[in-house]
């Protein structure tokens, strides 16, 4: 299997292969916690402005998200794990927008297939991908505006030995995660709690896609 890491944001062109999305602080750590507790689906959208319109028109769904790690007024929740965890949403359906994850999702959403992942789902992931044959995987990693994000190049390093090598090395990348830039500047926000879910192995037992523009749980 070959499998290449890449920069979602500084990147403007993408293959073909099937590509693994991540934005472990906090988007692809919090989508899948939100789907675990029940949520129907998500809607990914770009912008505050997009999701504010749908919301408009579906005022039953719930509205989520944040910009430069804060929730944006007006919405229902903000992009957090940790929130999420606590959460039923028993049947709904979120609309979602991230500083970051969604930005790199809206450049790379017409791949033929796209996985959400981050620690917290991880094996299932992994599982999933090798169930499927593939040959060719991007770990497309969405990083900061500012620059590269550590949290993700630690975990699509953890993947890639995972699917290459089948080595488990995600404790030892959690740990330098734990001490890592990413996780400094995210407790100084008020995420410790978030850095805590997200860096928690495996507490999502099924892999999550995104197609016709829904994210949802994945199915074979």
């Amino acid at each position: 299997m070959n499998v290449n890491i890449i920069d979602g944001r500084k990147s403007k062109k993408f293959s073909s292969a099937a590509k693994v999305l991540v934005d472990v602080y906090r988007s692809t750590s919090t989508m899948p916690v939100m789907l675990k507790n029940n949520a129907r689906f998500i809607i990914p959208v770009g912008s505050v402005s997009e999701a504010k319109e749908i919301k408009k028109k579906n005022p039953d769904y719930i509205l989520a998200g944040e910009r430069y790690g804060f929730k944006v007024p007006g919405f229902d929740l903000s992009n957090s794990p940790y929130e999420s965890s606590k959460m039923d949403f028993e049947n709904k359906i979120i609309i979602f927008t991230s500083t970051n994850g969604t930005k790199v999702l809206q450049k790379i959403k017409d791949s033929e297939r796209i996985f959400i992942a981050s620690f917290v789902n991880m094996k299932s992931t992994v599982e999933a991908i090798k169930k499927l044959g593939l040959q060719d995987i991007d770990i497309i990693t969405s990083g900061r505006p500012d620059g590269e994000a550590d949290e993700d190049i630690f975990f699509a390093m953890a993947m890639k030995d995972s699917l290459t090598e089948g080595r488990d090395t995600a404790d030892s990348y959690i740990e330098k995660t734990r001490e890592g830039k990413g996780t400094k500047r995210l407790s100084m926000i008020g995420g410790s709690n978030d850095a805590e879910v997200a860096l928690s192995r495996d507490i999502v037992d099924f892999a999550v896609i995104y197609r016709d523009g829904k994210i949802e749980k994945y199915s074979s």
